[in-house]
């Protein structure tokens, strides 16, 4: 009963029911129009594949395990990516107004300020909300009791460039010039190398919260199951990006 449920869902919901009704037109179009109807069996498919957690897994295993997380990380500054913001009013705790990633990420952060009492640089601007998600991500850490002389904020940032090119700024001109970088672990290949563009400073990553990997289900096939699809053609693409840029640059 349980599994039939969780089918059926996959099937009702969106993306799924794309998958349905594309393959529905595509049995409407077999005898009038062929290779329409290849089309929509092939868009179909893409649907299906796509939004499963099996392919998101298989894309964004390489990119979560470029680095492993440290078990004794040794620097100056803990140096924390933020990864959105939510937003709202009359909440109760900071962390309401942090995006899933930037809680992740936060939530980390202060586990290893415990186990390192290092200061911790937050970086993130307001790009597509109204406070800065350093700011943010900070209230939080301070909530959880981290001193506020613990506490740097970058707030100007709009995005992975500019975290690297503002935050290792900052560490320069606090003295800070080993940075241990945190951020989600399929982001971390893309966030070394423009810190590592930037030079001055020793980088030593630090991937948290990884997505890839674990135990298969049966509703790890189906469509819909997982979206991390797109993070991860995200990154890849910021990748080739910035090599680019920097090849011709």
């Amino acid at each position: 009963m349980f599994w039939a449920k969780k089918i059926m869902e996959a099937f009702v919901l969106p993306p799924g029911i794309m998958v349905v009704a594309l393959a529905g037109l595509a049995f409407y179009l077999r005898k009038k129009a062929r290779t329409g109807a290849v089309v929509c069996l092939a868009l179909a498919a893409l649907v299906w594949v796509g939004t499963s957690k099996v392919f998101s897994d298989a894309i964004m295993a390489p990119l979560e395990n470029a680095y492993p997380t440290p078990s004794k990380p040794k620097g100056d500054v803990i140096v924390l990516l933020c990864g959105g913001f939510r937003g709202g009013g009359n909440l109760y705790s900071a962390s309401e107004r942090l995006a899933p990633a930037t809680l992740e990420r936060a939530a980390a952060a202060y586990k290893l300020y415990q186990d390192t009492k290092l200061p911790i640089l937050v970086s993130g601007g307001a790009p597509f909300s109204a406070e800065p998600e350093a700011e943010a991500a900070a209230a939080w850490l301070r909530e959880l009791g981290v001193p506020q002389d613990k506490l740097l904020a970058e707030k100007s940032s709009r995005d992975t460039f500019e975290n690297a090119e503002y935050t290792v700024k900052l560490c320069r001109e606090r003295g800070f010039r080993r940075i241990i970088l945190l951020t989600s672990a399929y982001h971390i290949p893309r966030a070394v190398m423009l810190f590592r563009k930037e030079g001055g400073v020793e980088i030593t990553p630090f991937p948290v919260a990884r997505r890839s990997g674990g135990p298969r289900f049966i509703s790890d096939w189906l469509p819909g199951r997982d979206l991390d699809a797109r993070l991860a053609i995200n990154e890849y693409f910021g990748i080739v990006y910035y090599r680019l840029y920097y090849l011709f640059l």
